[in-house]
């Protein structure tokens, strides 16, 4: 009986399969190595989070633009009605001064060539106002009215006459009369007659007088008593400075505003 080598023994049970796992089993699996274009795991989370984290940010902050848009409108729209409102009040403030300034300069000249003056304190200031030429006459030595009367002086009669020559120079400016008094109580006697009553009767004094100087009545526009509240001097409110009546020339009104020119002072 002739022997068989080891090498052509039959194979075991379970054939070549049942050896193959067997060896499977026995070696150990070694880790893959990665390549080039292959993404691992953990790069992947990192990718992962870095992708919401950015999310995550964009979102948090695109308010703030939103915010800056609302403001930079919000700025440019006041900054628009500003505009707008303070080139009606320079509108409103410009006075058209080609007759007024010509007649300020003329009472100034009266005031100069009046021999019984040039010792004295002039008896009225000439100034600009919001409505125009203003000028007041003021107890300067020699009363306006009576002590608690309301009939012009012989004195007063005289400046209303020189007020009304000018002004009538300017015949489509109207005029508003304001009377003011010193803060001395009314000793008249009579009940609810008070510095009040007192200032609007020698206000309407000089209304009349004006009237009587030949100034159209329908260019007198307003008449008003301040009575004691808007002294002149307020350091000393029953000084008789205070004491004064304001008659303001104004220029005409063109489509609702007054219309523009220039100013000097006087």
């Amino acid at each position: 009986m002739s022997s068989v080598p080891d090498n052509q023994l039959a194979p075991p049970v379970g054939g070549v399969e049942g050896t193959a796992s067997a060896a499977a089993m026995e070696t150990p699996e070694l880790p893959l190595k990665p390549g080039p274009g292959t993404k691992t795991k953990a790069a992947s989370t990192r990718r992962s989070r870095y992708i919401k984290k950015h999310k995550k940010e964009v979102q948090h902050g695109s308010w703030k633009l939103v915010y800056a848009d609302f403001v930079t409108v919000l700025m440019a729209f006041f900054i628009v009605v500003w505009v707008m409102l303070f080139d009606n009040i320079s509108k409103r403030e410009r006075i058209d001064t080609s007759c007024i300034e010509p007649v300020a300069k003329e009472l100034k000249e009266l005031i100069a060539g009046d021999a019984g003056l040039q010792s004295a304190k002039p008896p009225f200031d000439i100034d600009y106002s919001t409505d125009g030429l203003r000028i007041t006459l003021k107890d300067a030595g020699e009363p306006l009215f009576q002590r608690g009367g309301t009939t012009l002086s012989d004195f007063a009669k005289k400046q209303f006459q020189k007020i009304a020559a000018v002004a009538n120079k300017c015949p489509t400016h109207k005029l508003k009369i304001e009377g003011y008094t010193d803060a001395e109580p009314y000793g008249g006697g009579i009940a609810g007659y008070g510095n009040w009553e007192l200032s609007a009767e020698r206000a309407n004094s000089a209304r009349r007088e004006l009237v009587l100087e030949k100034v159209p009545i329908e260019r007198i526009s307003q008449v008003i008593g301040y009575g004691d509240s808007v002294p002149s001097m307020p350091q000393d409110p029953t000084n008789p400075l205070n004491r004064r009546i304001s008659i303001t020339i104004i220029p005409p009104k063109i489509g609702g505003e007054v219309k523009m020119g220039g100013m000097s002072p006087i």
